[in-house]
């Protein structure tokens, strides 16, 4: 239950409004005065403060301040009798974050708390997000990469090119950034795949083959108790399905597949094909063509190898002995300018076909 914090030093005032709190389902305390209130404030499980901005021996909007330099998010607001624009202007300049004007119905306080409420939470949400999302992508990319020799790079050569693909469809800023996160932890699965058929140098057997299948189900279940990566969990469980309906693991076909997930399959495949692996050696660009043609429309959502083939006719992707080279002008959130990374020194043993490359 959500504890609120009321101020007001007229006791019948006070009483009114922590029962219209309380008839809401919150929990109130209450404090007559500024004093007595910044005890009761320390208590960190007070969430919202209703106060009263005239009182005799601090005013409300002095008393915010105070709050604030102990407490930047706690989301208060403020009552006063006197419904002016001056009020209204120097309790959101002092960062109030709703006003409340003499007489008010229960409807209108609760409604100005909710909001209160909810912005505070919101403000809460997005601060956590850009905080901790990209270094927990980070970490779990990392772990994967760490595992599986010849990978290294691959999360980020894979990232610029399902990004350059969104950005072509013209997708929301938003679902980039889903693109993006997606492309870092699709293969975060592969955590719970053994080594021995994780890093197996040939081709894996048909019960290995299905082992290593599961990794779109681990991934999934995985990221299913962390709330910062929900939206990333359709792209690790679906990247390998197939437009036809012959992937895995739910063998959706077509637009069943989420966007993202589509995006990531055919990004992944590219890049795959055009890196060294221990099981095999990178494909020339002909070869590589030659591929996505083959699955346009079975393997891949054709429209995107329809992209794909462009972007590389156009030399905005190339293929070299070094590696992935991305050579497009992107927006500054999506990359530099040319973008090339390095390819894996790792040895091989022979050629794979463009099925095996992105397993």
């Amino acid at each position: 239950m959500i504890k609120i914090l009321v101020i007001d030093d007229d006791a019948v005032v006070r009483d009114v409004i922590g029962e219209m709190l309380a008839v809401a389902g919150y929990e109130v305390v209450m404090a007559a005065t500024a004093a007595e209130a910044l005890e009761l404030f320390i208590d960190e499980q007070v969430e919202l403060v209703v106060s009263d901005i005239v009182m005799p021996d601090m005013s409300g909007l002095e008393l915010l301040e105070v709050m604030r330099l102990h407490r930047p998010s706690l989301p208060i607001v403020l009552v006063t009798g006197a419904n002016t624009r001056d009020n209204l202007t120097e309790a959101l300049t002092r960062g109030a974050d709703g006003l409340v004007a003499k007489p008010f119905t229960q409807t209108e306080l609760q409604e100005a708390v909710k909001k209160a409420l909810d912005r505070a939470g919101r403000s809460e949400r997005d601060l956590r997000d850009r905080l901790l999302t990209p270094t927990l992508t980070s970490a779990l990319a990392n772990a994967i990469e760490a595992r599986e020799e010849g990978m290294r790079g691959h999360c980020e050569r894979l990232t610029v090119l399902a990004m350059r693909l969104g950005l072509t469809l013209g997708v929301s800023e938003e679902e980039l950034e889903t693109i993006r996160l997606g492309a870092l932890l699709h293969d975060i699965g592969k955590i719970g795949i053994p080594d021995r058929i994780l890093l197996k140098p040939g081709s894996l057997t048909p019960e290995e083959t299905e082992l290593m299948r599961t990794h779109t189900i681990i991934g999934d279940n995985l990221l299913e108790p962390i709330d910062l990566l929900a939206v990333v969990r359709p792209i690790v469980r679906s990247h390998h399905e197939r437009w036809d309906g012959l992937g895995y693991p739910d063998g959706i076909t077509a637009e069943e597949i989420p966007l993202g997930a589509r995006i990531m399959g055919i990004a992944d495949a590219v890049e795959a094909m055009s890196a060294k692996r221990v099981y095999r050696e990178p494909l020339c660009e002909p070869e590589i063509v030659r591929e996505l043609e083959r699955g346009r429309g079975t393997q891949w959502d054709p429209t995107l190898v329809d992209l794909v083939l462009n972007l590389i006719e156009t030399e905005a992707v190339s293929f070299s002995a070094e590696g992935l080279r991305i050579s497009q002008v992107l927006p500054q959130r999506a990359a530099a300018a040319v973008l090339r990374f390095p390819g894996s020194n790792a040895s091989s043993e022979h050629l794979g076909q463009a099925q095996e490359a992105a397993q």
